[in-house]
């Protein structure tokens, strides 16, 4: 089982990468487990952890949840997608986010449970149009406490 944030980062990016279109295309573009913001293919993520909380279970184990974001990238343009074509764009990859997560809730048994918390999404224009969707993504490990 994974309880490191390396560990639970890397799943969580590997667990977006499996993701394909019905032609057998990855989703996503450019998906990045570190800040970045400079895309060259859309849609783009980017995986940041937010922080850690936890619990005592019992004297050998901890219970311990890492809070992870996973930001969903789009651009729109008069080269690139229509408005259309980005909303449409984005709706697919959000419903694929978060069914991937409520379909292996412990990502193959790697983890105690993962869980889509919450989901925001917004539309802004700074240097470029994007449409953007921000996913709260919850991790629960046991941790041996020695």
């Amino acid at each position: 089982m994974t309880t490191t944030l390396e560990g639970l980062k890397a799943l969580i990016k590997s667990k977006l990468q499996t993701l394909v279109d019905g032609g057998g295309d990855s989703i996503f573009g450019d998906i990045f487990d570190y800040p970045e913001g400079n895309f060259e293919k859309y849609p783009s993520i980017v995986i940041l952890q937010t922080g850690a909380d936890g619990n005592i279970l019992d004297t050998a184990r901890n219970e311990r949840t890492f809070h992870f974001i996973i930001n969903l990238y789009q651009e729109q343009s008069q080269v690139g997608k229509t408005k259309q074509e980005a909303d449409i764009l984005m709706t697919k990859a959000s419903d694929a986010i978060i069914e991937a997560f409520d379909q292996d809730p412990d990502l193959g048994g790697t983890v105690e449970k993962i869980v889509v918390m919450e989901a925001n999404f917004d539309f802004k224009v700074q240097q470029g149009t994007f449409n953007f969707a921000t996913f709260k993504v919850d991790c629960v490990v046991i941790v041996d406490n020695y």
